[in-house]
């Protein structure tokens, strides 16, 4: 179905539900503790606050670059050293990239008017009871950062970076292992539901879950990232640009 290739599923997943279990301790200390603990020691290594020194924004996004490097590391090391695997067990491939990408795409398109109509009644339902919704945290480091360079290093993470480090550990590295525990169904169900909950926002919950269900549909048809990455990257590209846009106009929704 729309060009996409279908894949068997007679292999077991290498790594174990503990390696991942291991790993997503060490993400969530990482995203809490890890980076109070982070500014505590440099601000005592270099006797001042970076915050004031380099700005909020910069050191939020430090931080999350951070988070995501050695979480991916992480993962690397498990899967290629102690699994000895290769990165294609990841799903980090080219095989077949043009199909898949075409139909991911395309599957996207077909998709993107449901994850739409769920934002509007979100929203629809949050005006009707009289309560203002929190946009993420990006949302509003984009709104309020004025430097270019600031604006662009916003952008490159949260449309490059951050998709491609969310995708080689949630559909890359869980749902295989969740696949092996519960089958593919409930391994797609599982996973797109904790990726919408690390996004820590109650008001585009629905939105990324339903992107979530699609990412991991994808990822459970063609074995490899391409076309998951290839969405993701597509679908916050476009969100980044309609925030700039937003920006430009002063108007936040």
């Amino acid at each position: 179905m729309f060009g996409l290739d279908t894949i068997s599923r007679d292999k077991h997943c290498p790594w174990d539900l503990m390696d991942t279990l291991k790993v997503f301790a060490f993400y969530f200390l990482m995203m809490g503790l890890g980076g109070t603990i982070l500014l505590a020691g440099v601000r005592k290594l270099l006797g001042q606050d970076p915050v004031m020194v380099y700005g909020a924004n910069a050191v939020a996004l430090s931080l999350s670059l951070l988070t995501n490097s050695l979480t991916c590391l992480y993962v690397l090391y498990i899967v290629n050293v102690r699994r000895g695997q290769p990165m294609a067990a990841l799903g980090i491939s080219i095989l077949d990239w043009k199909k898949n990408l075409t139909g991911g795409l395309t599957l996207y398109l077909v998709i993107l008017p449901i994850i739409l109509t769920a934002g509007f009644l979100v929203e629809l339902m949050t005006k009707n009871v009289g309560v203002t919704p929190d946009h993420q945290e990006v949302v509003n480091r984009l709104m309020e950062e004025r430097s270019p360079a600031g604006i662009i290093a916003i952008i490159a993470f949260g449309a490059f970076i951050g998709p491609v480090a969310e995708e080689i550990l949630f559909r890359g590295f869980l749902q295989p292992v969740l696949r092996d525990v519960m089958g593919g169904m409930k391994a797609i169900l599982i996973t797109s539901l904790l990726f919408a909950m690390v996004h820590f926002n109650a008001y585009i919950f629905m939105q990324i879950f339903i992107l979530g269900l699609l990412l991991g549909y994808l990822y459970e048809r063609t074995d490899t990232l391409v076309a998951p990455v290839s969405v993701h990257i597509l679908h916050n590209s476009v969100s980044l640009c309609v925030l700039l846009w937003m920006k430009q106009g002063g108007e936040l929704l």
